[in-house]
């Protein structure tokens, strides 16, 4: 008989293989969850991260820090301060009512609109913004659990209502609404980084704590000068005071590249305030309101007629001894006239003689000189709103509209154009855009001739007959200084009847200082004075009392024209 070897029983075996199994599952399934374990973390962690990240955690783009707007010698009319803020987190108040009769006896707002607010169900919730430090203080000193203190940027304008409807104002948003403060959003904003914020499981914003600060040296420089500015708003203030004038607006511009030293319109605006005035009083009227501008027209004609060779200033109109028939309308002087020169018809402002020098020249070519020196299209100013002003296509003129239009009836323009047109004369003929924001010196404007030189100087001497003696600009003469200008008296339309009215006029003086070589152009436009209704009357010594001082400022005297110390 064989022998037989030893036997391994069944279940022996069995369970040797058992644990290989296991062990060699175990061994993958831990491989399985290393590999896995290493794709979330290092492969997608990116992804999971994004998605984690979508689901807690949020973003607040703060408001955005805004440059300061500074003047020409970099004196501040805009900047941004931080001022505190009371906010609160209702769900972590207990007592809403206690907590509202609190801060209302605090902070002066409406119990009623705090209980509602502090039993809201938001995270949350303003109290009252832009409060003052001493306030802040006594709520952070309550220590009202879910009230808090923020400190916000608000914007602040230092010199209050000066040049108001020029640099416009920032809504609560943070951003510009009017003015420079509108038409420059891009240039003055800095923006902030965002900052990562935490929320609930409703998706709720928890807070995100306070602003940082930016530090900035860079600023938004305006051609504006403040002291000009400040003498032309006293004195236009003076003027419609003395005359309780409705409105009133000034421009004084540098002839020579067009820059705006100063826009004044009356009554002014401050624009801190603006939440509490209408959008009437923060409008730049003197680029958005359009009005006849009278008899300060008269040059423009006379200006036309030299370039088509059709008149010189010594040329003799008959002015009909104040009474001129033409179809349709009669046309009267204040003052009759017979023979005057075109020169004597700009000093004594006949409009007989104007509408002759008019019906002389042709509606096609007075209307095409027109536009070419700017009146029925925007300056170009840089700032919003500008109107274009009215002047009716040349063949729809009756023969009437072409006399009226002489001495400025029928023609709607706003006192930058006329400002404007008046630099052009007195310049020697160049026209340019005013600006009201400095440009660097490679970006400025080009000036673009649109009458002659010898045109130029003709309607200089003329206009300088206007403040000599029996002109009527007598009163816009500054002693030592040669003055040229034009006055000009015009009839305002009644808005509910579309005629004009009996009683309501617009007094004007527009004119340049020193004549031989300005520095300055000046124009004064008041609305509605009572009393007085004469441009050489109300508007003219405006114009001499700012002129005065300004060019002293400039450091120009008397006897030294054009000659700054």
């Amino acid at each position: 008989m064989k022998r037989q070897g030893p036997t391994v029983p069944n279940n022996e075996f069995r369970t040797g293989l058992l644990s290989k199994v296991i062990l060699f599952i175990s061994l993958v399934t831990a491989c399985a969850i290393i590999l896995k374990a290493f794709f979330l973390q290092i492969v997608a962690n990116n992804r999971w991260e994004g998605l984690y990240e979508a689901q807690v955690i949020t973003q607040i783009q703060h408001r955005p820090f805004r440059l300061p707007i500074v003047d020409r010698h970099g004196n501040r009319l805009a900047i941004t301060v931080t001022q505190p803020s009371i906010f609160a987190d209702p769900s972590q108040i207990k007592s809403p009512r206690k907590v509202a009769s609190i801060l209302s006896s605090k902070l002066f707002v409406s119990y009623g609109r705090l209980v509602k607010k502090l039993k809201s169900k938001r995270r949350f919730v303003w109290i009252k913004r832009y409060v003052s430090d001493r306030s802040a203080l006594q709520i952070e000193k309550l220590n009202l659990s879910g009230v808090y203190v923020l400190k916000e940027r608000k914007r602040f304008y230092p010199h209050k209502h000066l040049a108001g409807q020029v640099i416009g104002f920032v809504g609560w948003d943070g951003h510009g609404l009017e003015g420079v403060e509108r038409k420059f959003e891009q240039e003055l904003l800095r923006k902030t980084k965002a900052s990562r914020v935490f929320r609930d499981a409703l998706g709720r914003k928890l807070w995100a704590g306070n602003l940082e600060e930016i530090e900035n040296h860079n600023v938004l420089k305006l051609n504006i000068d403040s002291y000009i500015q400040y003498v032309v708003e006293r004195e236009l203030e003076k003027a419609c005071l003395k005359y309780r004038a409705s409105s009133a607006q000034a421009v004084v511009m540098n002839p020579w590249n067009f820059e705006v030293l100063a826009i004044a319109n009356w009554p002014f605006f401050d624009p801190n305030g603006y939440r509490f005035l209408s959008p009437d009083q923060w409008r730049n009227r003197a680029i958005t309101d359009v009005f006849e501008p009278g008899s300060t027209f008269k040059p423009f004609v006379v200006a036309a007629a030299l370039e088509a060779k059709i008149v010189e200033p010594e040329s003799r109109f008959f002015c009909e001894e104040g009474s001129y028939r033409v179809p349709g309308h009669t046309i009267r002087d204040v003052h009759p006239h017979g023979w005057l020169s075109v020169a004597e018809i700009i000093k004594y402002s006949s409009n007989i003689g104007a509408a002759k020098i008019a019906q002389q020249l042709g509606s096609e070519n007075f209307y095409k000189f027109l536009r070419k020196i700017g009146f029925g299209s925007r300056t170009g100013i840089d700032l919003p709103g500008e109107s274009p002003g009215i002047v009716r296509p040349w063949k729809k003129w009756q023969p009437v509209d072409l006399a009226t239009a002489a001495f400025g009836q029928g023609i709607g323009v706003t006192a930058m154009q006329l400002t404007v047109a008046f630099a052009v004369i007195a310049n020697g003929g160049f026209i340019g855009k005013p600006s009201v924001v400095a440009k660097p010196p490679n970006m400025s404007g080009q000036l673009k001739r649109i009458i002659s030189k010898e045109t130029a100087r003709k309607l200089k001497k003329m206009l300088l007959m206007v403040t000599e003696k029996g002109g009527t600009g007598t009163k816009a003469a500054i002693s030592g200084y040669s003055v040229a200008g034009k006055t000009g008296t015009a009839q305002r339309i009644n808005p509910e009847t579309g005629e004009y009215s009996a009683h309501g006029y617009s007094s004007l003086f527009v004119g340049f200082v020193p004549a031989n070589h300005p520095e300055i152009v000046i124009t004064i436009v008041i609305h509605e004075p009572h009393g007085a209704i004469y441009g050489g009357v109300v508007a003219a010594p405006v114009f001499r009392e700012i002129a005065s001082d300004v060019l002293r400022y400039l450091g120009i005297f008397p006897n030294t024209e054009g000659m700054k110390s």
